[in-house]
């Protein structure tokens, strides 16, 4: 006897062969070899770390090079190039600026680093200071370090970090949360209304010694151009360990009582007084920023993101060598990224979502251009599926594993990022030192923070000597520099893994 077919089988048919067609368009996608190849990579590189371009400084001509060199290299890989002005100020404090705390004098670079957040070009004033533990203010954990205190028109003193703890539900165990980020503790006192505030320096605080400090912030600190609706602190410094204790402070004590439970924060008796001198200008700098659209009309205005920040630190006023070349850091990363548009625009038949490259200005001084970028999105956050972000990609042999530092709030993207781990033969391994704050200190934060599902991919035990002794001899130092010995393996395997679930996520229903 015949079956009768249901009445919509026709529409059933339609529907089969789609997905079908689909899932066999996604396998040939995905059995095409990726274009990305290892001396590619390096050409770019010893471009963009070149001394010619003198550290690729925001506000300078090595930096406005650097936006030329990604647009012209977007531009031949095929992708629709725009540049996105991003409004900053550029703020220098003076090295003969003056601070002292409770009558001691700290002097520039070796004791005491600032800037000025009200961006003003002469900051004079003496206020009382009141210590405030780690200065956070999170009601979720209980904790309050401002609790019964008022620092409006005052300089609190704190610690980087956060209370230390084992326990996953008490900020989060040994993962530093954003409350223990500089970033947050300068936001919060601003909002608490101080006037300024001191970061007490110390190696196990902070999660690095006082030279990194000083290579970053004694130098002109970019900012985006200040909204006067919005707080700010007339003093940001840091001071070191020895210093505070010049001033008669006992750091250890402080640290210990900051840590305990029941912490009660309490003015030190003690007057800060500033002497800021700075020169302040205005810049237009660029976030550049790729687009390949996507082939599927329904779905091709939705983009998988990709970032890097281009610039670096400039150069500085020590002895020898001034240039920091930021190889690694991150002329590494924008490589990555010109050759992962390029490779997808290799791809036929495309994938059905689209994919944007974005080169994002003023990582070094806070991710200020990726900020922007969340803020000011070229096209709507909303059509963004995923970010993945790359950032100081060590050159050595193939890693050992693979570090994928975000959260995927729509719990989507995880399983791609584990299907491109297995592909590429790269265990995904925990942050073997969550209490320094990786998940805090690369561009993906600027768009996990705007909802955006995000990973910064970074590789961990890559072979080499370069690889090993990077994080201690050549981050943020002038001898993060090219070298025609590096093995690319490293950057290649990487590229190829970020284009891989890019890829995936573009094309899946």
């Amino acid at each position: 006897m015949r079956q009768e077919r249901p009445a919509n089988w026709l529409g059933t048919l339609s529907n089969m062969i789609r997905f079908v067609g689909l899932a066999l368009a996604a396998v040939v996608l995905l059995a095409q070899p990726l274009e990305i190849d290892g001396g590619r990579l390096r050409a770019h590189v010893r471009f963009l770390s070149s001394d010619l371009l003198e550290g690729r400084a925001v506000g300078t001509r090595g930096g406005q090079l650097t936006t030329q060199y990604l647009v012209s290299a977007f531009e031949a890989a095929g992708a629709k190039v725009e540049l996105q002005q991003v409004p900053l100020a550029g703020v220098l404090v003076e090295s003969t600026s003056k601070l002292s705390i409770g009558g001691a004098s700290l002097s520039w670079r070796k004791d005491f680093v600032s800037s000025t957040q009200t961006q003003e070009p002469v900051v004079k004033f003496e206020a009382p200071v009141v210590f405030v533990g780690h200065g956070i203010n999170a009601p979720e954990y209980g904790w309050d370090d401002y609790s019964g205190l008022d620092v409006k028109g005052k300089v609190v003193l704190l610690f980087t970090g956060e209370p230390p703890s084992d326990d996953a539900s008490f900020f989060a165990g040994k993962a530093l949360t954003y409350y223990g980020r500089w970033t947050y503790k300068f936001e919060e006192a601003a909002r608490q209304g101080a006037i300024g505030a001191l970061i007490l320096h110390t190696d196990v605080t902070a999660s690095y010694g006082w030279n990194v400090v000083e290579n970053s912030w004694a130098r002109e600190d970019i900012q985006l151009e200040r909204d006067a609706a919005v707080a700010a602190l007339r003093l940001a410094a840091w001071i070191t360990s020895d210093a505070a204790k010049r001033a008669g402070l006992d750091v250890d004590a402080m640290l210990r009582s900051a840590d305990a439970r029941g912490f009660v924060g309490a003015a030190l008796g003690k007057t800060v007084t500033v002497d800021l001198k700075a020169t302040v200008r205005r810049i237009e700098s660029q976030n550049v920023v790729a687009r390949v659209g996507g082939s599927d009309p329904t779905v091709g205005d939705e983009h998988v993101l990709y970032s890097a920040h281009w610039d670096h630190l400039g150069t500085g006023s020590q002895a020898g060598d001034r240039i920091f070349n930021g190889a690694v850091d991150n002329a590494t990363g924008c490589a990555m990224l010109i050759e992962m548009a390029r490779a997808w625009m290799s791809i036929d038949p495309k994938p059905r979502r689209g994919a944007l490259f974005v080169a994002v200005t003023g990582e070094e001084s806070g991710l200020r251009g990726s900020d922007y970028y969340s803020r000011h999105p070229v096209v709507p956050l909303t059509s963004l599926i995923l970010n993945l972000n790359v950032d100081g990609i060590v050159p050595g042999g193939k890693p050992g594993g693979i570090l994928a530092l975000g959260e995927d709030k729509a719990k989507k993207a995880w399983p791609l990022v584990e299907e491109a781990a297995r592909r590429f033969g790269l265990p995904l391994l925990p942050d073997p030192k969550p209490e320094a704050g990786g998940m805090f200190r690369s561009d993906h934060f600027s768009f996990l923070k705007a909802g955006v599902s995000s990973y910064s991919l970074i590789p961990v035990d890559v072979p080499g000597e370069w690889a090993r002794e990077y994080n201690g001899k050549h981050y943020h130092q002038p001898s993060d520099e090219y070298s025609a010995s590096w093995d690319m393996t490293s950057n290649e395997v990487v590229a190829k893994m970020a284009l891989s679930i890019g890829l995936n996520a573009a094309s899946r229903r």
